[in-house]
């Protein structure tokens, strides 16, 4: 996640079913707080809880770049932590998040 911090030219990160889990999505997030490049963030099947949620919709309040976030098959982010990830994901340019549980 560190290398995410500083990358200017990465635009999809795809890390499906690799159990990244909150730990891990929390790293994340935090680079994406220093990313401008990264549009769209794929953790679909990851173990993901409203924690690790929560951190990425922090993330979000400053990072403007990313517009496609999935989390899909994450059954531990509810759905009030992925209204909330899509009110902040609304304001980057046609923000798209994927959830089996809500729409786009």
């Amino acid at each position: 996640a560190d290398a995410l911090k500083c990358n200017s030219s990465l635009a999809v990160l795809s890390l499906m079913h690799n159990f990244v889990g909150d730990d891990g999505t929390r790293a994340l997030a935090d680079a994406l707080k220093d990313n401008l490049s990264l549009n769209e963030l794929i953790l679909d099947s990851n173990t993901v809880s409203d924690d690790g949620a929560r951190a990425l919709v922090d993330a979000l309040k400053t990072n403007l770049s990313l517009t496609l976030l999935d989390l899909d098959g994450n059954a531990g982010v509810s759905d009030d932590m992925l209204a909330d990830i899509r009110s902040r994901l609304k304001r980057n340019q046609l923000g798209i998040l994927r959830s089996s549980s809500s729409s786009s």
